[in-house]
């Protein structure tokens, strides 16, 4: 399952993608199981949720958790807004397989890309806290665009990183 910030036990729900969830430890732990995980032999590949959130996370916040006028869901000029796919802003969105608690990222959207595989994004930050790498949830619903920059960017971190997809 994903580890990071998530308001379900599941953690498919993303709530923050820079964050571990609390109840699985902190960084520094992360950091040093990778560590000691190395020591045996043991890689520690991540579970990347990247096609849709949470609808409770600080980037759509439609649950007002991260504040009243924050997150795609309550600002129309949030940075967050456009990697969501509006059908009527905010009450109509397009969501994973329907579940409105899920909605689907706009794997398009230039900023998202950036967040999620830039120099200082997502991916980069874990690999370098110690991941080998990362488990990509239902990438047979990512555009191959997408999974190729996501290819790209693991890749920069080291030929021996791992990409591997969850394909149903």
């Amino acid at each position: 399952n994903p580890i990071f910030e998530a308001h379900s036990n599941h953690r498919y729900n993303t709530a923050d993608y820079r964050k571990i969830d609390p109840l699985l430890g902190t960084e520094e732990d992360f950091r040093r199981l990778c560590a000691e995980a190395a020591k045996l032999g043991i890689r520690v590949v991540l579970d990347g949720v990247f096609n849709h959130t949470g609808s409770d996370s600080v980037y759509f916040n439609k649950e007002k958790r991260y504040g009243q006028d924050t997150g795609a869901y309550n600002d129309p000029d949030s940075p967050y807004h456009d990697w969501y796919s509006w059908i009527r802003w905010p009450d109509s969105y397009e969501s994973w397989w329907g579940f409105a608690t899920l909605p689907n990222v706009n794997e398009g959207c230039q900023s998202y890309r950036d967040f999620i595989c830039g120099e200082d994004g997502v991916l980069r930050k874990w690999l370098r806290a110690g991941a080998a790498g990362f488990r990509l949830d239902v990438a047979d619903e990512l555009p191959d665009s997408f999974l190729e920059e996501i290819r790209r960017s693991v890749k920069a971190a080291g030929p021996d990183k791992l990409v591997l997809g969850e394909v149903w």
